[in-house]
């Protein structure tokens, strides 16, 4: 939402029901739930206002709101003092309550930065204008559309993935237009559980592979991304 302009009904209902658990979001993007915690709490002060309190449920813009920030935190090492004061401002000085999910965030020299009305706007500053600076691999994991509102995330599938500075492989995808916003085998409409689903029940990860014409290494990564172990590949 950009320049004052309101979501429609259907963006609205896609980006802010809530269709997650907070045990999936911490196993999306290995987080610690104390973290996630921790960032809901405070109230009004809270970093990210979850879809539902009760029960604790998330939505598609919740999800991007907890990428964001883990890689503001972790990736890019912003404190929180900046973080919290970046939030703050964008929450003051725009019509949004989901900043981090609403407008394209870029980082640089340990402040979190901007784009409102096609200006860069240093938000951990007060609202400083800057020149444009720099767009990591983990930020461009965030999917954006022409107004800056989040439309997708390509989450790591493996949590030392995201602290490479070159794009790592891009295998699953979360879309809220797509298969209910449910993670899916890049580029399809085959969830992630789908696939465990299948080799749980005994089929092979090559035998999944040649079904749907995807890379071994693909499939391979996906399943052990949803159930969060390594499996054999034969």
């Amino acid at each position: 939402m950009l320049s004052g302009q309101k979501m429609t009904a259907r963006e609205y209902s896609v980006l802010d029901m809530p269709n997650y658990g907070p045990i999936e979001a911490a196993r999306y993007f290995h987080l610690p739930l104390s973290t996630m915690e921790y960032w809901v709490g405070g109230g009004r002060h809270a970093l990210v206002k979850l879809a539902s309190s009760q029960p604790s449920l998330l939505s598609f813009n919740n999800l991007v709101e907890f990428f964001v920030l883990e890689g503001l935190r972790k990736v890019h090492h912003v404190n929180m003092a900046n973080i919290r004061s970046a939030v703050g401002y964008m929450l003051n000085n725009t019509r949004s309550i989901h900043p981090l999910a609403e407008y394209e965030i870029r980082t640089e020299g340990k402040c979190v930065w901007f784009f409102r009305e096609g200006r860069l706007i240093n938000a951990s500053k007060g609202g400083q204008l800057a020149f444009d600076s720099i767009v990591t691999p983990y930020l461009k994991r965030v999917s954006r559309g022409p107004k800056g509102i989040a439309e997708a995330i390509i989450p790591f599938t493996k949590k030392e993935y995201r602290n490479a500075q070159t794009e790592s492989t891009k295998v699953v995808e979360i879309d809220p237009g797509r298969c209910f916003g449910m993670p899916v085998l890049l580029g399809s409409r085959i969830t992630t559980s789908f696939l465990a689903g299948r080799y749980r029940g005994g089929d092979s990860v090559p035998a999944i592979a040649r079904s749907y014409g995807r890379p071994m290494a693909d499939i391979k990564e996906a399943i052990e991304w949803e159930i969060g172990k390594e499996i054999k590949a034969a």
